[in-house]
């Protein structure tokens, strides 16, 4: 869906001054054209619109570090698994689009990953298995919520098992690589 090549269009819209000179400034930093960016930035809030639905907030990652950090691991484990097992599917099917195996790894990859800013991601395809290894910088709570969430998406929404390690700064999902494609609808 995001790797699709797409036609694009000219189209015109009118700017306040102020802006246009952030994203100059922006552009320029990232050495890219204004043009680029605006479509990263477009294509980050199409999905990025839906988590605002659900109440998403804008936190320093210091303070919220020092919360997470304050919570009991086996609370944070089971909002995790909560989370990856309840609200992963509700916030697929809010976007329109079927739970599959696909998709969360597509959810993973580039909506956490590259646009909300949970972790960095590392996708690698072997033969016999696919290894998303997630780093961040957040402490082992957020492992912990990481490793919850990733079982109770592969678990609950996929029917799949999935092996996972963590540490204080990462998450390593090993996926076998057969029944990739299967999902569960219930």
């Amino acid at each position: 869906m995001l790797n699709e090549k797409r036609k694009t269009v000219g189209r015109s819209f009118r700017i306040d001054e102020e802006w246009l000179k952030v994203l100059n400034e922006e552009a320029e930093k990232q050495g890219i054209s204004v043009n680029a960016l605006l479509n990263r930035l477009l294509q980050q809030y199409a999905y990025l619109r839906y988590m605002l639905r659900y109440g998403a907030i804008t936190l320093t990652r210091k303070g919220f570090s020092a919360i997470l950090e304050s919570c009991p691991e086996d609370k944070v484990r089971e909002n995790g698994r909560n989370a990856g097992s309840t609200l992963t599917r509700d916030l697929l099917l809010t976007m329109g689009v079927t739970p599959d195996y696909n998709f969360v790894v597509l959810l993973v990859k580039k909506i956490l990953s590259d646009f909300a800013g949970w972790f960095e991601c590392d996708h690698h395809i072997k033969r016999d298995q696919e290894i998303l290894h997630l780093r961040h910088d957040l402490g082992i709570n957020w492992s912990i919520y990481l490793s919850g969430v990733a079982s109770g998406t592969f678990d609950s929404i996929l029917n799949k098992e999935v092996a996972i390690e963590f540490s204080d700064s990462s998450v390593t999902i090993t996926i076998p690589k057969q029944n990739k494609n299967s999902t569960n609808h219930t």
